[in-house]
């Protein structure tokens, strides 16, 4: 009896070239998903930032003014004007405060911009001779770490045609960075409300 042996295969294990491409295909759409994700995240991250410094902004002015209304007894108008909020502006933003009209909170629902230009906080530029570093270089340069354009109203309360004793109520509305246009600028402001009242 004859034995034939079986043939030894000649193919070789591999991918075609149409399993090639398909894999192709598919990394190439999850890395397009995967990018699309990046400004997006660079957005959120930029309006979270936004949002913390608009309220410490926000934080920062109604605490003045409370502390303002505290000093001069309560209601706006017959005993205090924005104009005594300077007595209460932060040393940290400048060495001379009052000179800067940066600082300075206006009302009457008009936009306008403050910037936060620190202080460095209160260093002596003689603790620093004969160093690279001066602190009077930085102060004059007067560039500032955040900018916020707002628009406060501050409103005295009245009832029954009575405003003396009534609460003070101020709304603030702030976008992030500055605005130098005319009008209010585009998209939605953060909205603060709060009674001012000189003692909590």
């Amino acid at each position: 009896m004859k034995h034939t042996a079986n043939p030894k295969s000649t193919s070789r294990a591999g991918y075609s070239l149409v399993e090639v491409t398909l894999a192709l295909l598919v990394v190439a759409i999850g890395l397009t998903a995967t990018f699309a994700l990046f400004p997006e995240g660079l957005r959120a991250t930029r309006s979270a930032v936004d949002d913390a410094e608009i309220s410490l902004f926000a934080d920062y002015v109604f605490t003045t003014l409370d502390l303002t209304a505290a000093k001069y007894g309560g209601n706006y108008g017959p005993n205090w004007t924005i104009a005594k909020t300077d007595d209460f502006i932060s040393l940290m933003l400048s060495t001379l405060p009052s000179a800067q009209d940066s600082f300075e909170l206006k009302d009457g629902g008009r936009t306008a911009n403050f910037y936060w230009m620190p202080d460095y906080y209160g260093l002596d530029p003689g603790k620093f001779s004969g160093t690279d570093y001066n602190a009077n270089s930085f102060r004059s340069a007067k560039f500032w770490t955040s900018a916020f354009t707002y628009t406060l109203e501050i409103v005295l309360g009245t009832w029954k045609g009575h405003g003396q004793g009534v609460t003070t109520c101020a709304v603030l509305k702030v976008w992030p960075g500055e605005y130098s246009g005319s009008g209010k600028p585009k998209g939605e402001p953060r909205t603060f409300y709060r009674e001012i009242i000189p003692i909590r």
